[in-house]
């Protein structure tokens, strides 16, 4: 394992970054799906009757309305997106990659990179995005944005008049809309986005290209695995993570990885000083 002196020389002479972002950083910005803090509190009534007390957990359980469950969302989505202010953490990846190419694969489906404003073209949110919905039917009948259902949701539930009339509903078939997110076999990943962040990396494969890797966990095995395969592929790639365990580390990478031990906040720290 290098340095992180050496870390800092690889991203200034990167021809291109590859961000990939997982439950650590989602954290950074605000949002733990699995941590009981705050959660019984904040929805009590929710946690009480379904015995549900982390937000990854309310979010798999099956309500007894779509009505209850949109309130539920829509409270979700305002909390941690629509009142959502970018961290220092994320302010500093900004900073990181402004004159660089870049792309952003992520499982934080919080729209946190759209509302810092990077660039929405390059960006791949692998387990969807909540302020986005689609057809719960089965079929893929493609994604509308859900902020204006989720603010009407807030006002009614705000005034006591949450009714069924308020679920959104598909423009095809009718059938309830719900979040674009893996709740159940329905998801439908974002095929266009996928086809960007893979021409990208395909169009890199010869650069000088980092992949910076930011609370990726078990959680999200997809943005880990297969991005340690292209470093060990491709002799230009380096490898720069936030907390990857040295177990986890190829002998033969050893020297095109670096890795911190600790948190995105500290590494976004110690790599924009």
């Amino acid at each position: 394992m290098t340095d992180l002196k050496t870390a800092k020389k690889w991203l200034d002479e990167a021809d291109a970054i590859v961000v990939t972002a997982g439950n650590g950083m989602a954290q950074e910005e605000g949002l733990d799906i699995l941590s009981e803090e705050r959660f019984d509190d904040r929805f009590g009534k929710i946690a009480d009757k379904y015995d549900v007390h982390t937000i990854g957990d309310a979010l798999g359980q099956k309500f007894d309305s779509w009505s209850e469950k949109w309130t539920f969302w829509s409270h979700l989505i305002n909390d941690y997106t629509l009142e959502y202010e970018p961290s220092e953490t994320m302010l500093k990846l900004k900073e990181l990659v402004k004159d660089k190419q870049y792309f952003i694969a992520t499982s934080t489906f919080g729209h946190f990179f759209e509302a810092a404003n990077f660039n929405e073209n390059r960006i791949f949110n692998a387990f969807g995005d909540w302020t986005k919905m689609q057809c719960s039917s089965g079929i893929n009948h493609g994604q509308k944005d859900a902020r204006e259902v989720v603010r009407q949701f807030l006002e009614a539930d705000k005034n006591g008049e949450v009714t069924e009339e308020l679920v959104p509903k598909c423009d095809i078939c009718n059938s309830e809309m719900e979040l674009h997110m893996p709740l159940n076999a329905n998801f439908f990943p974002d095929t266009d986005a996928n086809t960007r962040f893979r021409w990208f990396l395909t169009g890199n494969e010869d650069k000088k290209v980092v992949v910076l890797e930011l609370g990726v966990d078990e959680t999200s095995p997809q943005l880990l695995e297969p991005m340690l395969k292209l470093v060990d592929q491709f002799p230009n790639w380096r490898y720069v993570s936030a907390d990857l365990e040295i177990s986890e580390i190829p002998d033969e990478l050893e020297q095109r990885i670096f890795t911190l031990k600790k948190n995105p906040h500290e590494l976004m720290k110690e790599l924009v000083k």
